[in-house]
């Protein structure tokens, strides 16, 4: 996915969110098909869901509006920004079926035939491709899944009435199953997508900006030590019961998606237990204690491991020797000392090998 939003760099994702005027530009289809509307049916039957995308902008800026383009181009953009294509992307949708409605060829009876095709193909493509990547919870998931994400889904998930009543064109109206469906898949997706955090306040006017320097205490005029010495000496202490408190407490690690929503099911499920509703329970206990079962810190704590794996990458050719000493009484004794006294290990003093040793542990 990050290669399809790569390529669909250039793409103007834009064109069908805006009121249209003037008189679409004619396809002549009275000798055959048409070979451009072709090779787009062809981009997408072969998964090349970039290239059709961008077929279909060239043929929208042409003046060429064929309801047959609006699946392609749209799905396009759902391949390059995700959830982040989501507003654009329905606001698109609602006004080809309403405002646009005229502005679109092909004329005649077969236009919302082919609208309620290509818009149910559309939407049960996007349903896929998110009900895909979930289940795999990949890379792509998580970028779908971090908290830049909420604002456009929640907005896109606003506009499912309209949508929903501007079907009410289509004859048939066999999309709307679809939609609904996509909506649902949104909807669930939305639980494990956090919020933005809150913005900072603003610094009071004449506060600080940037660091300063405490005078030393022998530094300081007696006068003012008489004056304020009372209300200076606790805020001093709290100061320093604040600095003590944040050293408690340890590095903080950011909360991944996976684990937001880890955390979520655990939450509704003391909620169910307490209502007595125990069939919903049952439900998320045997989610939750498979996914206990194949727990993976990897997908859950990410950031945890991140530093780890970072610099066991960049010094892997001089960790790795090592790695074969590792029966050696230097590495045992080291090994045992990690385990007992982790501040002692950190601060043990390594002595160079001695006897022609090459595994560079202390024995």
């Amino acid at each position: 996915m990050g290669d399809a939003a790569l390529a669909l760099e250039a793409v103007d994702f834009s064109l069908l969110d805006a009121p249209f005027t003037g008189t679409p530009v004619p396809i002549d289809e009275t000798e055959g098909p048409d070979q451009r509307l072709e090779a787009i049916t062809a981009l997408v039957a072969r998964g090349a869901y970039q290239d059709a995308a961008r077929a279909a902008e060239a043929l929208l800026r042409q003046g060429v509006r064929d309801v047959r383009i609006l699946g392609p181009y749209l799905f396009g953009h759902f391949v390059a920004d995700g959830m982040k294509a989501l507003p654009v992307l329905f606001r698109s949708l609602s006004r080809s079926l309403t405002e646009n409605w005229d502005f679109f060829g092909p004329p005649g009876p077969k236009k919302p035939i082919f609208v309620d095709t290509g818009l149910r193909w559309l939407l049960k493509m996007m349903s896929k491709t998110l009900e895909h990547h979930t289940r795999l919870k990949d890379a792509q998931w998580q970028s779908w899944c971090t908290p830049g994400n909420r604002e456009p889904l929640e907005e896109a998930l606003r506009m499912g009435d309209p949508i929903i009543a501007a079907f009410s064109v289509l004859p048939k109206n066999a999309c709307a199953d679809a939609f609904r469906t996509l909506m649902g898949s949104l909807r669930s997706h939305g639980q494990g997508v956090p919020y933005l955090p809150p913005p900072e306040e603003p610094a009071a006017p004449g506060a600080p900006t940037g660091p300063t320097l405490a005078a030393a205490p022998d530094e300081e005029d007696d006068e003012d030590e008489d004056d304020d010495e009372e209300e200076v000496r606790p805020k001093k202490r709290k100061g320093r019961a604040a600095r003590a408190e944040a050293q408690d407490t340890g590095p903080t690690v950011p909360m991944s998606p996976a684990l937001a929503q880890l955390v979520r099911k655990l939450s509704a499920f003391e909620a169910l237990v307490q209502r007595e509703d125990f069939v919903k329970a049952s439900v998320i206990a045997v989610d939750v204690l498979a996914t206990v079962e194949r727990f993976d810190p990897r997908v859950y704590l990410p950031m945890l491991f991140s530093g780890f794996f970072n610099g066991l990458s960049q010094h892997a050719d001089a960790i790795e020797p090592l790695l074969h000493g590792t029966e050696s009484l230097g590495f045992r004794a080291l090994d045992q000392l990690y385990r007992v006294d982790l501040d002692a290990f950190l601060t043990a003093q390594q002595r160079p090998p001695r006897g022609g040793s090459s595994d560079g542990y202390e024995e």
